[in-house]
Parts: structure tokens; C-alpha cells; sequence
């Protein structure tokens, strides 16, 4: 039963290797290549205080060092939010909502003045809504938070497959 156990496990490891699958970050050599590139990248400002969280989590994820000197790429994010009520009680008001961030990026060549690379995310974060003005603010803008550290590290996610495959 032993035997059948390993050469099972043996033939699954072939046949993964024979897919051609590479992990992201398996050999340190591509994970700095990855890492060197988004280093290379310029994140463009961008209006509102979900635009800031967003521009500050990518800089985090892309080059912790700060912004370079002399970038590559450049990196140009948009988004959209909408929220939604979920939860109606019989006279109409709302005590749940989805806050619905929507980011459409695109990745630019600097030298060639070519987009490289473009993409979207799509992240919803609920709040409740209660009798307190001052805690219906601060739910909001949690959510807001929340979504716009997500769509950061997904938008990280997608440029970090995006160079891998260079």
C-alpha cells in the first residue's frame, strides 16, 4: 500500500513538471526579476483619498526603497466606487451596504511610449449602518480602506504574472 502511495505521489510530481508550471516566486533568480521590474515601475497619483491608500500600498508592494529614480514603466490606475444597499427594513432605510471598487489600470513603456500591459480588478467590501452618524463614517471608510489594500495587492498579483512571463 506504501508503494502505491509513493509512486503515486511520484507520477503527479511528473506530471506537473511536464505541464511546464512554474511557481511565481520558486527560484530566487525570477523572483528578483520580478521584483527588479516592478522596482522599475513609476505609480501615477491619483485624486481621493481610496486613490491615495491605493497609490501608497502599490509603492509598498512594487518598491519598498521609495520611488525610483529613473523608472521604466509607468503605471496609470483609475477607479470607480459605488455603493449599494443591501439590507431594507420596512420603512425604507438601509442597515447594509456593499461598497463596490472597481480599478482599470494600464502598464506603459516609458522609452515607447507603448501600454505594455492592462487590467481591472474588482473588490466589494460591506458596513453596516447604525443609529451613529459618526460610526457610519467610520464603517465607510474602513470598507473604503479595505477594498482599496486588495485591489493593491491584486494589481501587484497581475503585474507580478504579467513580468514573470517576459
Amino acid at each position: 500500500m506504501s508503494l502505491f502511495r509513493v509512486s503515486l505521489v511520484f507520477l503527479i510530481m511528473s506530471l506537473a513538471a511536464a505541464c511546464g508550471f512554474q511557481p511565481l516566486y520558486g527560484s530566487a533568480t525570477r523572483n528578483a526579476d520580478v521584483q527588479e521590474k516592478l522596482a522599475q515601475t513609476y505609480i501615477e497619483p491619483m485624486p481621493g483619498r481610496i486613490g491615495q491608500i491605493l497609490r501608497n500600498e502599490l509603492l509598498d508592494l512594487a518598491n519598498p526603497r521609495g520611488i525610483p529614480k529613473e523608472p521604466v514603466y509607468r503605471l496609470k490606475v483609475t477607479t470607480e466606487t459605488r455603493a449599494e444597499g443591501l439590507a431594507i427594513q420596512s420603512d425604507d432605510t438601509k442597515t447594509r451596504f456593499n461598497l463596490t471598487l472597481t480599478s482599470k489600470f494600464s502598464l506603459v513603456n516609458i522609452a515607447a511610449q507603448e501600454v505594455l500591459y492592462t487590467g481591472s480588478t474588482q473588490n466589494i467590501a460591506s458596513y453596516n449602518v447604525v443609529q451613529s452618524e459618526f460610526a457610519n463614517l467610520s464603517a465607510a471608510k474602513n470598507a473604503e480602506k479595505r477594498a482599496a489594500l486588495v485591489a493593491a495587492k491584486q494589481i501587484n498579483q497581475q503585474l507580478s504574472v504579467y513580468f514573470s512571463g517576459r
